[in-house]
């Protein structure tokens, strides 16, 4: 099965408000919350749909003003509610989660490159049960130039209905053909249903609304939504009260629980996510960077991340993190209206302008960390200028990193700011019983108490890609990268170095190491530590991307 491709150009503004109209009052009202054609506004922004909770039981939210609660989308017919502040709380009733199917991914690839979408194909038939393809994303156009951010993932010809034996698969695959970055595919079947329903304060009747509700506050206010939560499994996990633009959409998630989702202009969304991803007291050129490689990693994932839910991103971590006009600041707001419209590209195709915190001195590989993520632009550069040497060519022993680790070279961009000190360079003792802990919740095996671990393979920038761990039960090969962190106790990257740290009877491990974050793409505290030797932000972009060009699309 090949997934359908959505073709959406932008006109005049009239065409583009037509067509916002004409989308959000499908007879299936639910679908514009799962298809990946874009809507815009008036001056020609895509609109995107953000995901800002889901899994609750009930959602209270509130405005300065009456709410316009539109059960068939814009365009449709519509029940204005209230006349001061209004507040109300919505809950679901009858939820029916989705039904969805697991494969093993085993590659992706652009789906404009068909030669290396053939190479894919045939480098594993004959080594599973048979290759099936899946293409998502969408081509969508700005005044003449058309952006094509579809990609084709291969899978193994053999569906699960449960995520857990997708994941056994995909491991045992990984392990049988040395590659970390497998991922596990989802195919919806059936979308959720249920039926939302609305109660508002010193209103008696209640609003019942079957799959979906679009509301509109008043005047183009500002909304707030109670108790969002955010942080999930991390340790910053908690819950806070946030104010959004643009309009609130309330649906059933994939668990048949109810979800509220911010449908945004791309810019007003750029505006409430720049500031909650990086210092916003930072040199303006760093924050120009930011504001460009968010526009870009946002529309590189439109269509092609949440698949399996009522909208195109998260607001958290997973994709990047959003607080709405509760974040937003006059600096950050500024570098989003300096570089509107402005994305990097590369080889006639969009940049996924993935970033990192802090790379530690040295970027790494995209396609060593994520699954169709070996891109040239995204080759991991040294976090220093032109011409300085990090690492011996082609030499990432465990001799020379911690020589890198514990003496790093002079000149790194990352070690030359007050931002970051912490994460620049690092150490944590973590114990063997929490290792055991930590792998048997990321692998399913238990390896017994921890007795060594060695790296088995690192990247470019000295990140283990591949962990051998030995335990007296069994040994466990960790990876990709992500894992290999959260399976020793969420480390702050996998570029380190480990000794033992043993004391008493209790059984211990040191781990040294540097950076914080993937280390892919822009390393965030680097691009400060240039724009601080006054590097314009176009070539922060150049260092960080090599190759690609900056191109204003609207």
């Amino acid at each position: 099965m090949i997934l359908g491709l959505a073709l959406a150009l932008v006109g005049s503004p009239v065409m583009a408000q037509e067509q916002e109209g004409e989308d959000f009052t499908r007879r299936d009202r639910t679908a514009l919350l799962y298809q990946t054609k874009f809507l815009f506004t008036q001056d020609n922004v895509p609109i995107v749909t953000i995901g800002l909770v889901e899994g609750e039981t009930q959602v209270a939210f509130e405005a300065d003003g009456p709410f316009e609660f539109q059960p068939e989308g814009i365009g449709g017919p519509s029940t204005r509610i209230g006349k001061g502040r209004t507040t109300c709380t919505a809950r679901l009733d009858d939820g029916v989660p989705a039904r969805i199917r697991y494969w093993v991914g085993l590659s992706r690839v652009a789906s404009r490159d068909l030669d290396a979408l053939r190479r894919e194909r045939a480098s594993w038939e004959g080594r599973v049960s048979g290759v099936r393809a899946f293409q998502r994303g969408s081509i969508f156009g700005f005044y003449g130039r058309v952006l094509d951010n579809r990609t084709t993932t291969l899978v193994e010809d053999a569906p699960f209905d449960a995520p857990d034996a997708a994941r056994a698969r995909r491991d045992e695959l990984a392990a049988k053909a040395g590659a970390g970055t497998l991922e596990v595919f989802e195919e919806v079947v059936e979308r959720p249903r249920g039926t939302v329903r609305v109660s508002c304060t010193g209103v008696e009747a209640l609003l019942a609304v079957p799959g979906m509700v679009m509301i509109t506050p008043s005047d183009g206010r500002p909304f707030k939504v109670r108790s969002v939560e955010f942080g999930k499994g991390f340790p910053w996990h908690g819950r806070e009260d946030r104010t959004y633009r643009g309009r609130l959409v309330l649906t059933p998630d994939r668990n048949g629980k109810l979800a509220a989702v911010n449908a945004v202009d791309a810019e007003t969304l750029l505006k409430g996510l720049v500031p909650s991803e990086i210092y916003v007291d930072a040199p303006s050129a760093a924050l120009r960077a930011q504001a460009t490689c968010a526009r870009g990693e946002l529309f590189a994932k439109l269509g092609n991340r949440h698949t399996a839910d009522p909208y195109m991103v998260c607001a958290d971590v997973h994709c990047q993190v959003y607080k709405g006009l509760t974040r937003e600041d006059p600096r950050t707001s500024k570098a989003v209206d300096d570089t509107r419209g402005r994305m990097l590209f590369a080889g006639g195709g969009l940049v996924d302008s993935v970033y990192g915190a802090n790379c530690g001195g040295h970027s790494e590989s995209g396609g060593a960390v994520w699954q169709g993520s070996g891109h040239d632009y995204l080759k991991g550069v040294p976090d220093a200028p032109e011409g300085a040497r990090v690492f011996a060519d082609g030499d990432r022993s465990d001799e020379l990193v911690r020589a890198f680790i514990v003496s790093p070279p002079k000149g790194l961009y990352c070690g030359a700011t007050k931002y970051g000190k912490d994460s620049f360079r690092w150490r944590k003792v973590v114990g063997a019983d929490e290792i055991r802990s930590g792998i048997k919740e990321q692998t399913g095996t238990d390896p017994g108490d921890v007795r060594s671990m060695r790296s088995v393979e690192r990247g470019v920038s000295g990140r283990i890609l591949r962990l051998e761990v030995k335990g007296d039960k069994a040994t466990v090969l960790l990876s990709p990268e992500l894992r290999i962190r959260k399976a020793l106790g969420g480390l702050r990257s996998s570029l380190f170095v480990v000794d033992d740290a043993s004391e008493g009877g209790g059984r211990a491990f040191a781990f040294t190491g540097a950076g914080f974050g993937h280390g892919v793409g822009m390393c965030q505290v680097g691009a400060i530590g240039m724009a601080q030797t006054g590097i314009a932000f176009e070539e922060i972009l150049r260092h960080y991307y090599p190759g690609s060009d900056l191109l204003q699309i609207y």
